[in-house]
């Protein structure tokens, strides 16, 4: 007898149960792992939470999400017991209100939510903070990522073309999880700057964009010029829609940075102060054509909505509110001068939050 609330159904083999995911419309086309009821009870009582306990609707769906069907959907995704606690606190951050999952999960823009990995749960469970750390590199990278985009697949219903209207997609739309690199960080680790403390683990999701990548070599004025010189791109929601946006380092130019006496916060003002968008720029592109379409600048409800047209040459246009709208993380290793940019969803949500990883693993 099951002690499961979920139906059972025998398979003869790994190949007929994957047909059988592909039928139901299980996953979304990339291999997943049978949750039998072993794995799934042994994920449940390795919580020690009831499998019935109900964490909250998933948008866009509105499925619940029960601690029993999280678990099935990270045995499907390849998850030992001990990651599914990181997965439990992407959810929870999911569900905040400011995240606007349902949005998140149905807009046409590209953005995904990325699952970013802090505190001593990195070393832990092994997850890979440094090189190709957002092309996973480990197994919990892969399997906390790929649960969490099973749950939005499979409770939250988000579905390409159904319920899911990205225009494109992206890859990281099959999974998106990485890690802080604390190690080689000159910086206070993300978890720890935004209220936690040192020995505590936790997870930020943040919808957006996967990077793009920034080669930004040499001096700390020469890194930051790059950066502000590439930012203002016109063609990321940060033009229409402020929002936020992520700044992944990597170690080399993070410590560089540090070198010249740049905390996490002087980053952001720099940044913030810098990189703006140049009216007379945007109207010798050719991108600011008065009486066109799309020509307000922070639209949709913004205070600061401004129409372009009425502004002159030298004005000066940030890209988002303020430097606390900008996220600074060191993930990557220390080999090159490599960063990434990863534009948010704009105001209409995705914003980031932070949650701390709490179970048996949580140190």
């Amino acid at each position: 007898m099951t002690t499961l609330a979920s139906p059972v159904q025998d398979v003869a083999d790994f190949w007929e149960w994957y047909a059988l995911a592909l039928k139901s419309g299980w996953t979304d086309g990339l291999l997943v792992a049978p949750p039998t009821e072993e794995r799934v009870t042994g994920i449940i009582d390795y919580l020690g939470r009831d499998g019935r306990e109900a964490l909250g609707a998933v948008g866009p769906r509105d499925g619940l999400a029960t601690i029993e069907q999280v678990a099935i959907n990270c045995a499907m995704a390849g998850c030992e017991p001990a990651h599914v606690p990181v997965v439990l606190a992407a959810l929870e951050a999911m569900l905040e209100p400011e995240f606007n999952l349902h949005g998140v999960q149905a807009t046409t823009n590209p953005c995904a939510p990325l699952v970013i990995v802090s505190g001593p749960i990195v070393a832990e469970l092994g997850f890979n903070a440094r090189e190709g750390a957002f092309g996973g590199g480990s197994r919990a990278n892969a399997c906390v990522g790929r649960a969490v985009r099973l749950i939005l697949w499979n409770i939250g219903g988000g579905i390409p073309g159904e319920t899911d209207m990205s225009s494109q997609g992206q890859p990281a739309k099959y999974l998106f999880c990485a890690a802080e690199n604390a190690e080689q960080s000159p910086w206070q680790p993300l978890h720890v700057e935004r209220g936690l403390r040192p020995e505590q683990s936790a997870v930020t999701v943040f919808a957006c964009q996967s990077p793009a990548p920034l080669f930004v070599p040499g001096a700390a004025e020469r890194i930051l010029r790059i950066i502000a010189s590439t930012l203002p791109t016109t063609g990321i929601n940060m033009f229409h829609a402020a929002g936020q946006l992520l700044l992944s380092f990597g170690a080399k130019p993070a410590q560089e940075l540090a070198r010249a006496g740049y905390s996490k916060a002087d980053v952001k003002q720099w940044v913030w102060e810098n990189a703006r968008y140049e009216v007379g720029w945007l109207r010798r592109s050719g991108v600011l054509v008065e009486g066109e379409a799309h020509m307000y600048y922070w639209g949709h409800g913004e205070e600061q909505m401004q129409d372009l047209a009425r502004l002159p040459d030298e004005a000066r246009l940030p890209m988002v509110r303020g430097p606390e709208m900008l996220h600074v993380a060191v993930i990557g290793g220390a080999s090159q001068w490599w960063m990434g940019l990863s534009p948010g969803w704009g105001n209409y949500g995705g914003y980031a939050v932070t949650k701390p990883i709490r179970g048996p693993r949580a140190g």
